[in-house]
């Protein structure tokens, strides 16, 4: 199966973690299947996904995220996630949807998750894969080796900002 196969799987065995439709599996849109087979085909690197709010691109994001975390789609031997966003409570948004689509994985691998919300937030897996959020600025990207980067809300960001997060994260 290809990846985003894989990836779509995954993602509609979730949860909803909160909200009206709270613990009803995840059902993928058409256009976010459409995005995942693209994002994760074989000779791309970047992907974009521009739409209006309120259309669950934090909810999109975060079971990517998640994933990727959890080797879903590859075997890399040390992933490392970057959910990178304008500022620490716009990233808080991914990460709690993350946290919550987590209580939907089978106890074994809940239990294989260390999840730190002081000083960064981070989700651990078998401690040595990690999901981090961390805020436009790119201070705290330095010494990473990403695997995989999500750039919330790219187009808010103050231009040089993210211009060096995306220096930190290419270097």
């Amino acid at each position: 199966m290809r990846a985003s196969g894989r990836a779509i799987r995954f993602l509609e065995n979730l949860k909803i973690p909160e909200g009206p439709k709270a613990s009803e599996p995840l059902k993928l849109a058409p256009f976010q299947k459409q995005f995942v087979n693209g994002a994760l085909a074989d000779d791309v690197n970047v992907a974009v996904l521009s739409i209006g709010r309120g259309n669950a691109k934090s909810a999109l994001s975060a079971g990517i995220a998640l994933a990727a975390l959890m080797g879903v789609w590859d075997e890399q031997p040390r992933r490392d996630i970057i959910v990178a966003a304008r500022t620490r409570e716009q990233g808080r948004e991914v990460f709690d949807f993350a946290e919550g689509f987590s209580r939907s994985l089978p106890e074994d691998d809940q239990a294989r998750l260390k999840f730190r919300y002081s000083p960064k937030l981070e989700i651990e897996l078998d401690g040595e894969h990690v999901l981090r959020v961390i805020a436009a600025d790119g201070k705290s990207a330095l010494g990473s080796s990403p695997t995989l980067v999500i750039m919330d809300e790219r187009g808010h960001w103050l231009a040089d900002q993210g211009n060096a997060l995306e220096h930190a994260l290419l270097s």
